[in-house]
């Protein structure tokens, strides 16, 4: 069909570029916002038709490459404006989706308007959704892109993942990033049974879910750590396969010193050059693989890390590949290599860029946290002395 309504109490619309030429059904279902997940101009189509119609086009194209994710939250607040008005509390600064209550999960049946879960969504807790200012009445949005399968299916996941987090799972510890969005494409083939975004797009919903569906603002996205560090890896595989290192380099413990902090306050593993002890890296920056999630795999030589400011001057060689040296000018030993493009380890997985300390050139050391330091001091009767530990990576 050119356009059908998703499952829900939101007068949503998902369809092709075709929808736009059927004046009649818009009107039937009076659309008063339209989204153009594609570059589009309404001047294409009978424009006296849209005279009242609100409508953002967002120019992206159906690959698996492309960045997606940046402007999700535009959508996201766009349709929220359209369903909602701009009034809505759902997008004032200090007002976030509502969240459910994550003590309470016993199973309860959807509301009258919204249609029964089935066995494939999970029955949690609901939270009623915030309701529209009084005096807006409620609109209806059209996103549509070329055949309304893949970036318009994106747009209204995310804005479904956004809106109604608890419907898809968030209130279950248990849910992955992958379960969410699988559930939530499921909600949308229930009345469009083509949808299928790319695999680009699927795994850049995933992110968005993982953190946490931001849409305060329009830079929502772009803002967040976890997207700049996506940017980068993605900078750095196009270096890699043209053979070269990448233009800029990206410190962890630079980027995102408050980890280094967490690890002082919580202690965990830390890893030493065995040769003069300095410290190289803390758990936070170590990076598991072999899909296990598990960085201190003992039957593996190779621990993964970060990159991190130590490798500075080595890094800035502009080399693709090269040795680690421990960054004590005293010192200066071999602890392990790093490649742009990346290395297969020993136990099979293959990690790229990779940055890796040898396990025969280090000591592995588990550290208490502040807090349990404290703690024995004090039933000694010991005070701390002022400061703390200085030295984490």
């Amino acid at each position: 069909m050119a356009l059908d309504r998703v499952n829900g109490k939101e007068e949503l619309f998902v369809g092709g570029i075709f929808g736009l030429r059927r004046a009649r059904a818009m009107k039937e279902h009076k659309i008063t916002h339209i989204l153009s997940v594609v570059k589009y101009s309404l001047d294409e189509v009978n424009a006296e038709s849209f005279r009242d119609v609100e409508h953002l086009s967002i120019d992206v194209d159906d690959v698996e490459d492309e960045d997606m994710l940046v402007h999700l939250p535009r959508m996201v607040r766009f349709i929220e404006r359209g369903l909602y008005g701009p009034d809505s509390p759902s997008l004032q600064p200090t007002s976030s989706p509502p969240k459910p209550n994550p003590d309470n999960t016993d199973a309860i049946l959807p509301a009258d308007d919204e249609p029964p879960l089935t066995s494939e969504f999970p029955r949690f807790k609901l939270t009623p959704a915030v309701d529209p200012p009084p005096n807006h009445p409620p609109g209806a949005v059209f996103v549509h892109c070329a055949m309304g399968k893949s970036r318009s299916v994106t747009a209204a996941i995310a804005y479904l993942l956004w809106k109604h987090p608890h419907r898809f799972g968030r209130a279950d510890p248990t849910t992955t990033p992958s379960h969410a969005v699988a559930n939530a494409l499921r909600w949308v083939r229930d009345t469009r049974p083509l949808a299928e975004p790319n695999d680009g797009f699927t795994r850049q919903l995933e992110m968005y879910w993982a953190m946490g569906c931001p849409a305060a603002s329009d830079d929502a996205v772009a803002r967040e750590p976890a997207y700049q560090r996506w940017l980068y890896q993605r900078e750095v595989e196009t270096a890699a396969n043209v053979g070269r290192a990448p233009d800029r380099f990206r410190f962890e413990d630079e980027e995102a010193p408050q980890r280094a902090g967490d690890a002082d306050a919580d202690g965990g593993l830390e890893l030493r050059c065995k040769k003069c002890r300095r410290v190289l890296v803390t758990q936070p920056f170590m990076v598991p693989h072999q899909g296990r999630g598990n960085p201190e795999r003992k039957d593996c030589p190779h621990v993964f890390i970060e990159a991190l400011s130590w490798m500075r001057p080595t890094l800035e060689a502009g080399e693709l590949e090269g040795r680690l040296a421990c960054p004590n000018g005293k010192c200066g030993a071999s602890v392990g290599r790093y490649s742009w493009q990346g290395f297969k380890c020993t136990c099979g997985d293959w990690v790229a860029p990779a940055f890796s300390l040898h396990r025969s050139r280090v000591d592995e050391v588990a550290v208490p946290g502040r807090a349990n330091v404290a703690g024995r001091m004090a039933a000694l009767g010991i005070r701390m002395p002022p400061g703390g530990r200085q030295e984490s990576l």
